[in-house]
């Protein structure tokens, strides 16, 4: 008998703690849900095959979003490759500098000095061949998408520029051809 009652002591106890972790994770999934819209992203597929939408949230959540071909997007400086120099360390680590000769070349990068300042500091930051560099200027914020020339990946992140680079989302795939405030 006396088993009989420990037993079912024990269970109460333990959907007790079942219910305390649904419900920790119900709160936590709320709060995930919260998030606010901060960006829209118009994404091309590498090879121009196709474009699709998606919402860029304050916590780093991309989701995809209805068409918005009528809303103005802000398009892209594009950042020739080109104009980085990878160089090799003494300990076989990479790291880049702008040739910033051939950057000036490009008029729309040299003519704001903040796009100068931001291609730089984003080859300071590498360990990685640059594939891909656009430059974005919504209001007065700055933002830079980059895709490194490393291994199978596919991946991209998305960076606000405030005198530093702060990640705000990864895509998985894809290149953002156009961008706006939400």
């Amino acid at each position: 008998m006396e088993f009989i009652r420990s037993h079912k002591k024990l269970l109460t106890i333990s959907g007790l703690i079942v219910v305390l972790l649904l419900g920790t994770l119900l709160l936590l999934k709320h709060v995930d849900n919260s998030a606010s819209a901060i960006l829209e992203a118009k994404i091309t597929a590498d090879d121009g095959s196709g474009t699709s939408f998606a919402t860029i949230y304050d916590n780093g959540k991309v989701e995809k979003s209805k068409s918005s071909q009528n809303k103005q997007f802000v398009k892209p400086i594009e950042v020739d490759p080109q104009v980085f120099v990878e160089h090799t360390d003494k300990k076989n680590n990479i790291y880049l500098t702008v040739n910033e000769k051939a950057l000036r070349k490009n008029k729309q990068i040299s003519s704001d000095e903040n796009w100068v300042k931001l291609t730089k500091l984003v080859a300071k930051r590498s360990k990685h061949a640059i594939a891909m560099l656009s430059l974005f200027k919504l209001g007065d914020d700055y933002y830079v998408f980059l895709k490194y020339n490393a291994g199978l990946s596919d991946e991209g992140s998305l960076y606000q520029y405030k005198s530093s680079l702060t990640k705000v989302a990864t895509l998985d795939s894809g290149k953002i051809s156009g961008l706006k405030k939400k």
